[in-house]
């Protein structure tokens, strides 16, 4: 009897214990090999956000340099709302560089795309934009 109790009690606690979830990503490489993996490339000072459902946030930034890509004066982003999904982490007016990628027609992002400001310096655009 005991040993039916405990197993309804492991089993209980398997069940109703929630599933955890962490972003995992690939370690940053070269500018130029994180480049050629992405479809875009800003350095933009962070704006704000809003949420756009209840797994996606807005992010808006004004862009400082376009890397790969044409890009307006201000950039609005879709990403993830927390770190467990890969969402972005950033203080307001925070300068910071990032990959990007289109995601049913619109530009997306991650915490696994997302560089120091600095990540970019030294190589100059148009050699990068071959990428």
């Amino acid at each position: 009897m005991r040993l039916v109790l405990v197993l309804a009690a492991v089993g209980a606690a398997a069940v109703l214990t929630p599933s955890a979830s962490a972003c995992s990503c690939i370690a940053p490489s070269t500018p130029r090999a994180d480049l050629a993996r992405a479809d875009g490339a800003i350095v933009g000072v962070y704006l704000g956000r809003y949420r756009a459902s209840r797994t996606v946030f807005l992010y808006s930034f004004r862009i400082v340099r376009s890397v790969k890509g044409r890009f307006p004066a201000r950039l609005t982003l879709r990403s993830g709302t927390n770190s467990a999904d890969c969402g972005l982490q950033l203080r307001r007016s925070e300068k910071v560089a990032l990959l990007l990628h289109r995601v049913e027609g619109r530009w997306a992002s991650s915490l696994c795309d997302q560089r120091p400001a600095t990540f970019f310096r030294g190589v100059g655009s148009r050699r990068l934009a071959a990428c």
